[in-house]
């Protein structure tokens, strides 16, 4: 059972690493998708990376073959075995991080990430029951804790044709271009400015205020930024003073923005300054 935790399953999960970089390099993987057009999750767990995602099969070689290396220095003798359950202890902590925050933020799972998650859990298993059941209260402590923050999901709010108001129901100026839309017929989908996806794509535009307008038709997209501006842009003549690039994205700055057209939004999360808060935000 020790051969079999040191070095054969080990040896296993190197060859798993190394044979998932080979494909990589090919323009394979082992996720691999038969919709062409569909990212698959391997492709959308690369894409939360800082850098190119073959580094990280790189990194998961090294930690492999460390791995391997101790369990048979360990095997052996030759080293402490509290040295090889550091290093794995170590790439299965590292690996819960990447896995949890991948769960959390995307709409598909890595399964070449999940496989290597599970050959460290089976190592660490074959190696010692006794580590292995230290190491749960840290695994559950680490995804516990990314369950409290929030982290945007990787998923489109803004889907159909139609117009999206990003608001706040404690923003007065909110409330204001609501009841108007409500007298005047004016269909429309809420979307929460509490919502930290909200709150990015608003920080994004440098607007520092509530409300705003996304009128979606095709491929055109219309954004208007205050109370004053959207509601003008119904009750003016439609082009008079915007220009709709076709496939684009216009956002009109035709109207002068004041400080009384909206609601910053710095006491719902930190991304303004308390200065550029000037409405009372729902805690």
């Amino acid at each position: 059972m020790k051969k079999l935790g040191f070095i054969i399953a080990p040896l296993l999960f190197l060859l798993y690493v190394a044979g998932e970089t080979y494909l990589k390099l090919n323009n394979s993987s082992i996720c691999a998708s038969d919709k062409a057009a569909e990212p698959t999750g391997c492709e959308l767990a690369g894409a939360l990376l800082n850098f190119d995602a073959i580094y990280l099969n790189y990194l998961g070689i090294f930690a492999a073959l460390t791995i391997l290396i101790l369990g048979i220095l360990s095997y052996k003798k030759i080293v402490s075995e509290v040295l090889f359950f550091v290093v794995l202890i170590s790439s299965l902590l590292f690996e819960t991080i990447l896995l949890g925050y991948q769960y959390f933020v995307s709409p598909a799972m890595c399964t070449f990430c999940m496989g290597v998650y599970a050959s460290l859990v089976i190592i660490l298993l074959l190696a010692s029951r006794k580590y292995f059941f230290a190491v749960i209260p840290a695994v559950l402590a680490l995804i516990t804790a990314l369950s409290f923050l929030a982290i945007p999901v990787a998923k489109p709010f803004v889907q159909k044709d139609g117009t999206y108001l990003l608001q706040s129901e404690s923003c007065p100026h909110c409330k204001k271009v609501k009841e108007y839309m409500n007298e005047n017929n004016i269909e429309f989908t809420k979307i929460n400015i509490e919502q930290i996806e909200a709150q990015h794509f608003a920080t994004f535009l440098n607007f520092k205020s509530i409300p705003i307008l996304i009128t979606k038709e095709g491929k055109n997209i219309k954004i208007i930024n205050g109370d004053k501006n959207i509601i003008d842009s119904y009750e003016t003549i439609t082009g008079q003073d915007q220009i709709v690039i076709e496939e684009s994205v216009s956002i009109d700055t035709s109207f002068n923005v004041v400080e009384e057209e909206g609601c910053g939004f710095a006491s719902l999360k930190t991304i303004a300054t308390e200065e550029e808060s000037n409405c009372d935000s729902k805690k």
